[in-house]
């Protein structure tokens, strides 16, 4: 006779926190820790040749902010190659709408000339719903963050460099 043990939850669908956010934000309880969880250190994984040069400096400068963060694993690399890609397909269709416009003169079947919605602008959106996604994923929106215990705020800490990431600064 085999007896199964299966812990019911009514919070099936939950996702569940890695410990070390739990232990940030100061929720950790003994008694909901997985003692199983791997643990990985932290670490940069290499870029991917294949991203565009704006991934590759996304990658880079992401890569080494998640680091400082010590969020960042040989395990996340899969994780922020997409986001990277995500910010640099988003980048790109941006740039396109914002020199040519939304909008395109399409002619119709009748000679007519309608406005359409540039395709560019679908890409950039729903490039914009994956890079944001990723993001909260990382702890770096200013919400995912604010369930963080933060150290005192000081420039080269991971919040200042998150916001000159998105500033185009260093």
């Amino acid at each position: 006779m085999y007896i199964i043990n299966i812990k019911r939850t009514t919070f099936a669908n939950m996702n569940l926190l890695p410990t070390e956010i739990k232990r940030q934000r100061g929720t950790l309880r003994a008694d909901r820790t997985n003692p199983n969880e791997p643990k990985l250190p932290s670490s940069i994984p290499p870029t991917p040749s294949w991203l565009s040069e704006d991934g590759k400096i996304a990658f880079s400068e992401l890569s080494n902010l998640l680091h400082d963060m010590a969020v960042l694993t040989q395990a996340d690399e899969l994780a922020l190659t997409l986001l990277c890609d995500a910010y640099s397909e988003y980048k790109s269709a941006k740039e396109i709408v914002n020199t040519l416009g939304a909008t395109v003169e399409i002619m119709s079947r009748e000679g007519n000339s309608k406005p359409t919605i540039r395709p560019e602008v679908q890409i950039a959106n729903q490039a914009f719903v994956r890079v944001f996604q990723l993001l909260k994923e990382f702890g770096l929106t200013p919400s995912s963050r604010a369930k963080v215990n933060a150290m005192e705020q000081v420039a080269g800490t991971p919040d200042v460099k998150i916001e000159n990431f998105f500033q185009g600064g260093e």
